[in-house]
């Protein structure tokens, strides 16, 4: 063979080679999904009429019973499917057939897949196990329900738009929102709030505010911008991406027009749920310390293009009322570090010193962002309120059940740092709060919030058909769980 020919089959060979590699994988067909149905009643945000109590995600008590069926079309409930087979990919959580329906049971704190088979179709059950039976604790919760407080989906912006703080009270929580700082605004009678009232807060740079055909206004003409109201998460978001086919609390905050009305601030937006000062305050929603023992548990979705500052974007505080109570105790925070790295970051604040100096900020969890980007992700923090006490925490991605954060208390930690003091001296309690609370100003080298230098990344977000820069966070399946003792 001379070398022409050898070139030749050389380069014919690398040539089939490389298009052989650039080959697309061939397309997978789609497997059609089963449809799981429950057989018993669960709380309102598994149980919605649309989906006819189907079911994607479960949040199970320890050896608790559970039995669901399959079908191939929910709307036809009388044709039960046969021939299924089903598995868990944990060893503490168990499925066993009892005639055409499953029973799933799973010991404290585990998670995991149960797969249903058929010969052509299949479906995912993401089971998440809580610590302790019912009759263990005092349990409260707060789940979307669009049946008994229904709203115009197509339209929530509007002045009796207010079903969602109904709701949010009426189960002993409470809500610091830009249109009505607490229930304190709030008929005691009609549950009718103001919203925005009419003389709103208006700072040199934002309004808390109201809006016509786009543009601010005060009058009766004005449409009342609402901030938080009750969706549908499986017609919400975006084909193609994991939804729970769960209702839903949405959260919508606005760069330009929404501050923080509890004191005013032009640098800050909250928009946040948390226990007190509700219709139903409870002392089983809160601490006052001694050693109580809580689990909260909770689901959220941070939109695709959430943006964080390089100050703070908190979306979970552990926060203590009266005494020491300048700095909440525990958050989750948002942060774009000098380096432009995106993460969240678990953050302790210690007590101030018996000298009177401030503590500093200890950071026992941190990780990259991404990947909670467009994701339901199912929070869960064990609390002890005491001296010391003791926390954990573990975020969940729901979608493929990957732990993205988790941290326990370990003394080890602490040889120069003192242990987590989880009440403080003079504090009157201490309690949860869940939403947004950013800040949207730098600060001056005064400790000023400088309007000439705001948070950049937020004038980024997408602007809504009003015109107004929002940002979107939905919430759902809000649980606590206080440990009887």
């Amino acid at each position: 063979m001379n070398m022409m020919h050898f070139n030749f089959l050389m380069s014919a060979s690398l040539f089939i080679l490389i298009a052989g590699c650039l080959q697309p994988d061939a397309p997978q067909s789609e497997i059609p999904q089963l449809q799981i149905i429950s057989t018993l009643n669960l709380p309102i945000s598994d149980n919605n009429d649309v989906a006819k109590n189907l079911l994607k995600v479960i949040d199970l008590d320890p050896d608790e019973t559970f039995t669901i069926s399959l079908f191939n079309d929910y709307s036809n409930s009388s044709a039960k499917r046969s021939n299924v087979t089903a598995e868990s990919t944990s060893p503490s959580i168990q499925v066993k057939k009892n005639n055409l329906d499953f029973e799933i049971t799973g010991k404290a704190g585990a998670m995991g897949i149960v797969k249903f088979d058929t010969a052509d179709r299949s479906a995912e059950l993401h089971v998440f196990i809580r610590n302790w039976k019912a009759q263990d604790v005092k349990r409260n919760t707060l789940y979307a329900d669009m049946t008994e407080y229904n709203q115009d989906e197509a339209s929530p912006y509007n002045p009796r738009g207010q079903t969602s703080y109904r709701l949010i009270r009426e189960n002993g929580f409470h809500y610091e929102a830009p249109d009505g700082l607490s229930a304190r605004e709030t008929n005691q009678t009609t549950f009718e709030m103001t919203i925005h009232g009419d003389n709103y807060v208006e700072t040199d740079l934002r309004k808390l505010h109201c809006v016509n055909a786009g543009t601010l206004c005060n009058h009766e003409a004005c449409e009342k911008v609402a901030h938080i109201v009750q969706t549908k998460d499986w017609e919400y978001l975006p084909a193609g991406t994991y939804a729970m086919q769960k209702e839903v609390f949405k959260f919508m905050i606005h760069h330009e027009f929404d501050g923080d009305m509890v004191g005013g601030y032009d640098d800050r937006q909250r928009l946040e749920i948390k226990t007190m000062d509700g219709q139903k305050d409870s002392e089983d929603m809160y601490s006052r310390g001694g050693g109580d023992t809580f689990t909260h548990r909770w689901k959220f979705r941070l939109p695709e293009n959430f943006r964080v500052s390089s100050e703070y974007t908190h979306i979970h505080q552990i926060k203590a009322e009266g005494g020491d109570s300048g700095n909440p105790i525990f958050t989750l925070t948002g942060r774009r570090l000098r380096s432009g790295r995106e993460v969240l970051q678990l953050i302790y604040r210690g007590p101030i010193r018996p000298n009177g100096d401030p503590s500093v900020n200890w950071y026992p969890a941190e990780v990259d962002l991404a990947p909670f980007k467009g994701e339901w992700i199912r929070a869960e923090q064990i609390l002890t309120y005491d001296n010391p006490g003791s926390f954990s925490i573990k975020l969940v991605r729901i979608r493929d059940m990957k732990i993205l954060m988790e941290y326990t208390y370990s003394p080890e930690h602490y040889k120069e740092i003192d242990p987590f003091m989880m009440y403080r001296p003079q504090n009157i309690y201490i309690r949860p709060k869940f939403g947004i609370y950013r800040r949207v100003l730098h600060m001056t080298p005064f400790g000023l919030p400088n309007p000439d230098d705001p948070v950049l990344t937020f004038l980024g977000e997408e602007k809504n058909a009003r015109g107004e820069r929002e940002v979107t966070v939905l919430f759902a399946d809000f649980e606590m769980d206080k440990l009887i003792r």
